[in-house]
């Protein structure tokens, strides 16, 4: 039996609370690179999420500010996380590939404490919006 949207969603949403605690230990565990990265995947997930709720099927799209255009399409006030969505964005590729950053550059010497911190505060901030919109 196929789950309904709400239930599909809630199971996102489930998985995005969990990757925001693991993105948090490792921001504890002062792995910045790793924790943007997953602060980024809390997006994509919650945005999905949301997506779900509203009936898509199949959801392939990884930009976080294409996920935010299309959840806006449903509910305007989504815009007001266009901030978080835009430098989540940032996150996806360069946190974890050496060649996506200038040469000698690697993730993991890369990133810092305060753009970790900024990273998990924006995906707390876009889950809880994304749950707040989620029946």
């Amino acid at each position: 039996m196929k789950p309904s949207p709400n239930d599909e969603a809630k199971r996102w949403l489930l998985q995005a609370q969990h990757v925001l605690e693991v993105a948090a230990t490792l921001l504890k565990a002062t792995d910045y690179a790793e924790s943007c990265f997953h602060a980024e995947q809390v997006g994509q997930l919650s945005l999905k999420a949301y997506l779900y709720a509203q009936g898509e099927r199949f959801v392939p799209i990884h930009s976080l500010r294409e996920l935010l255009e299309q959840a806006v399409r449903y509910d305007a006030t989504f815009r007001q996380c266009e901030d978080a969505a835009k430098i989540l964005d940032q996150y996806y590729i360069p946190t974890r590939y050496p060649d996506a950053l200038a040469f000698p550059g690697v993730p993991y010497k890369t990133y810092t404490q305060g753009q970790a911190e900024e990273a998990v505060r924006f995906a707390q901030q876009l889950l809880s919006f994304v749950n707040q919109h989620v029946p």
